[in-house]
């Protein structure tokens, strides 16, 4: 109880501090999101922003030399998720380490007839419990908008959120009153978006999300803040079940995306 209350206060200090203006300019040109939060969202993230940047530790692979600029958006990206909590930290979180492009990792699969196969997959973005792993030219297409409904920054965040309640399984800490129904409502968004697949009709966000569970929180996720209209067209419950789950509404502030 203790660490808890001294912890708090040191973020409270931390959040309080100037924000530098060189990092006002990192926002406008790496997070266009920025540009849509009222005023009051914005000192929240500006807060968030420094806290975060306080705790965490950064690191570059392959001779990358993580800037300041990296950092902040980075962060600001990862602030955006925040935004409908007063305590959601990621406290688990270590490290950020940050590719200059793809990175291979290796996956490993069960086979039926007994066995495993083994691969090296290229990742943009992978995230354990206490490090993300991200590829810096993806984290600012994520950031600028340039890429769709996509975020490697939201989607490897939407991975430590589902892992929050101890194990990443699709399913993040809810709200009492939302949890008894949640896993038959994301099912069966799930089941609508795999029949769209089949059907060679349009979806509002990438395919991978038909790999998991896991996988359909994170990539939902990635549209749900990204361009929120289009995934209330496609599919307006689980837009709701998502807002519960972040509780916010980003399609209050962001607008509608032109075609």
């Amino acid at each position: 109880m203790l660490f808890s209350w001294w912890r708090a206060r040191t973020r409270q200090r931390v959040g309080l501090s100037p924000f530098p203006a060189d990092w006002d300019e990192f926002l406008r040109r790496g997070v266009k999101q920025i540009q849509w939060l009222s005023a009051q969202e914005m000192t929240r993230l500006r807060r968030w922003i420094l806290v975060f940047l306080a705790e965490k530790r950064f690191a570059g692979c392959r001779g990358l030399d993580v800037s300041d600029e990296m950092r902040v958006t980075i962060a600001a990206q990862a602030g955006l998720v925040a935004l409908g909590f007063d305590d959601l930290w990621f406290d688990r979180l270590v490290s950020i380490v940050v590719h200059p492009g793809e990175h291979r990792a290796r996956r490993r699969e069960s086979l039926a007839g007994g066995g495993e196969l083994e691969w090296d997959e290229p990742r943009v973005g992978q995230a354990a419990p206490d490090c993300l792993m991200l590829s810096w030219p993806d984290t600012v297409d994520g950031g600028r908008m340039r890429d769709g409904p996509r975020s490697v920054v939201i989607h490897e965040c939407a991975h430590l959120f589902d892992g929050l309640d101890g194990e990443m399984d699709g399913i993040p800490p809810l709200p009492a009153t939302a949890a008894p129904g949640w896993t038959a409502a994301m099912t069966a968004c799930r089941q609508r978006f795999e029949e769209a697949l089949d059907e060679g009709r349009s979806t509002a966000f990438d395919d991978y999300a038909a790999e998991s569970d896991v996988e359909f929180f994170a990539v939902a996720s990635e549209c749900f803040f990204q361009d929120p209209h289009r995934l209330l067209r496609h599919d307006r419950e689980l837009y709701g079940l998502l807002a519960t789950a972040w509780r916010q509404d980003p399609r209050s502030r962001v607008p509608m995306q032109r075609r």
